[in-house]
């Protein structure tokens, strides 16, 4: 049972302490080769430690304890002759007060199911990555810049349940989310984070088990199942992951030792009053190789697309403070991290979320940034979700609100995100953030969306969106899916496909997206007529595309709209088709251009522009100027 000297060199020591150490999931937790099993853990100014291991059959129990390597008092560790596969364990750790500490393994790799807190020594998976696969993660994500990107926001539990109201497994989600996913036209799908975790009101987001996929939907290998699929339909898929703060249980990460072990040591910043976490400790190297190996797991074991990282604010901010000074410590902390990343998987996508108004997040690091890919547009979010639930008669004296995003749009790469958190907690569903008479809502909601696919950014929509949910989401067993079979809900469902299929094909909406060229206003200050006009370019010139919101009640017969070019305009798309339960049976015929001056244009077009409506419009390819 001695420790096993081999895997701990003096350089693995060294790059642990210094916060180098990117596989740390190879060196510490439980590892069963066959033959032996080995356990190791991170475990400083302790008087001893054993491991408690259970037969998952017979519940027989054996005790081994850890011994110190003879280099590092602060690492302990064991080798035993057997094969412990399948056994579920937990450490004891006693004090130099006495106290015993029963704790899961910080790196274990599976872990049993709430309401259970023993980990599980995981042994080696079965899966075999195909060839194909690898190869075409390589190139999922090339050029995502210049692509159409529309993720679907899933929270694995609650999206559907099966017949006996139990989680779909991965290998279920497979069969049922994917083909969805296909029909409907996203290209991404971003699930909420499924580390394990103790409280599924949580939604995951208060981390146990940072290599540990929560059993609630199978195994390991039933996850890479999932991955492996989403890639060979195309689909990329996404990890929410958690890299600042974790969770208070105390069979968990929390006093670890008897002390302030993971978490921060200055009390002001350790906790995180509005979620009820803990904050990592960011300045000492054993935490950050924790972090750092965490980041590489799940790309490096699982395969997975990208991450978006949650609650960034209290890693460029200073918790706890309401005035939100930069945490350089915490920026510094995320430049390691998106740095090491990249180097090893520079496929990947890195998004973040609410990163407020802390500069470059989305700038390289060598250039002074923070090294992700895009962020959340939140500013974008919140200002025009408040725009649209402001009554339409209003709506003139809050037209701020809409055309603000422009000012600061080419300062980062931005998804605009219509995300989980838009939708829950009190905040009602979209479709019933919207003012006016049942109607109406859906008309308008038909309006947002389609101003949502029309601004500049990647997008991201939380399932349900799709269909007009009509409740604010919450954790309950499934979505709404029988509201599907209203037709007010199936509509939205088509006017969803729809659009997300004429962005697929539209180049103007997306391969300029990040560059001023992409964009241009017509009228951003009609605040009389509640109307937004601008337009949209790609690569190519024939690709420009007009863009009208009339965010009014007000119908305009004869509106007039500058025109870039003279010539022919045909009505590409529009959300008031009947199809859509709008009231024109088909696109409007072309208009030719006029030869009068309007929105700082040499020419000009007079369309109609129903209430509630975007209308699209392109000058027709043949280069017509006459009817």
């Amino acid at each position: 049972m001695e420790f096993l000297l081999s895997t701990w060199t003096d350089e693995r020591l060294q790059a642990f302490h210094e916060g180098r150490m990117v596989d740390g999931y190879l060196y510490f937790g439980a590892h069963a080769t066959g033959v032996e099993t080995t356990f190791s853990v991170w475990a400083p100014d302790i008087a001893g430690i054993d491991v408690v291991c259970v037969h998952p059959k017979t519940e027989e129990t054996s005790t081994y304890p850890l011994k110190q390597h003879p280099n590092d008092t602060s690492i302990w560790g064991v080798s035993i002759p057997e094969d412990l596969t399948g056994w579920l364990y937990e450490y004891a750790l006693r004090t130099p007060r006495g106290e015993v500490l029963w704790k899961s393994d910080p790196y274990a790799q599976k872990s049993e199911t709430r309401p259970f807190t023993k980990s599980i020594v995981s042994g080696f998976g079965e899966y075999q990555w195909p060839l194909e696969v690898l190869k075409r993660k390589q190139t999922l994500n090339e050029r995502h810049l210049e692509r159409p990107m529309a993720i679907y926001e899933v929270h694995i539990g609650t999206w559907k349940r099966n017949k006996d109201g139990g989680f779909l497994t991965y290998r279920e989600l497979a069969d049922k989310l994917i083909p969805y996913v296909l029909y409907m036209g996203f290209t991404h799908i971003e699930i909420l984070p499924i580390t394990e975790h103790p409280l599924d009101e949580s939604w995951g987001y208060q981390t146990t088990g940072f290599f540990s996929p929560t059993g609630r939907y199978g195994t390991a290998d039933d996850l890479r199942y999932f991955v492996t699929a989403c890639t060979e339909h195309g689909i990329g898929l996404i990890l929410d992951w958690v890299p600042g703060h974790f969770c208070v249980d105390m069979h968990g990460l929390a006093s670890f030792n008897g002390q302030m072990l993971y978490e921060e040591a200055r009390e002001e910043r350790r906790m995180n009053p509005d979620w009820g976490t803990l904050n990592f400790d960011i300045n000492k190297g054993e935490v950050v190789s924790f972090i750092l190996s965490s980041g590489h797991y799940w790309l490096e074991e699982f395969k997975f697309d990208g991450y978006r990282m949650d609650a960034l604010v209290n890693l460029l901010f200073i918790p706890n403070i309401k005035e939100r000074p930069h945490n350089e410590e915490g920026a510094e902390f995320l430049r390691t991290l998106t740095s090491s990343l990249k180097q090893h998987y520079p496929e990947k996508l890195l998004i973040a979320e609410d990163a407020w108004h802390f500069p470059k997040v989305t700038h390289p690091v060598e250039d002074g940034g923070v090294g992700f890919d895009y962020k959340w547009n939140f500013g974008w979010m919140n200002d025009t979700l408040e725009y649209m639930k402001t009554p339409p008669e209003e709506r003139s004296k809050a037209h701020g609100k809409m055309n603000f995003s422009m000012m600061y749009q080419y300062e980062e790469r931005y998804q605009v995100a219509f995300s989980h958190d838009t939708v829950a907690d009190g905040r009602k569903s979209l479709l019933n953030k919207l003012p006016g008479t049942f109607e109406e809502r859906f008309r308008q909601l038909r309006l947002l969306l389609g101003f949502w696919m029309a601004h500049p950014g990647k997008k991201l929509l939380f399932m349900g969106q799709e269909y007009g949910h009509f409740d604010e989401w919450e954790f309950q067993p499934e979505l709404d899916w029988q509201s599907l079979e209203k037709p007010e809900h199936k509509v939205i469902a088509v006017f969803t496909r729809e659009l997300l299929a004429f962005y697929r094909n539209e180049r103007a909406f997306f391969e300029l997206d990040d560059e001023r060229d992409g964009f241009m206003w017509l009228d951003a200050d009609n605040h009389e007529q509640s109307v937004a006009s601008f337009i949209r370019r790609g690569f190519l010139p024939e690709d420009e595309c007009i863009v009208l919101c009339n965010f009014s009640s007000r119908h305009y017969e004869r509106f007039q709209v500058g025109a870039p070019r003279k010539g022919l305009y045909e009505e590409i798309f529009s959300t008031n088709l009947t199809q859509f339960d709008g009231t024109a049976p088909h696109l409007q015929q072309a208009a030719e251009s006029l030869d009068v001056p309007c929105d700082n244009q040499h020419f000009s077009l007079e369309l109609d522009l129903p209430p509630f409506t975007m209308s699209i419009w392109k000058k027709r390819k043949d280069g017509s100027d006459a009817l």
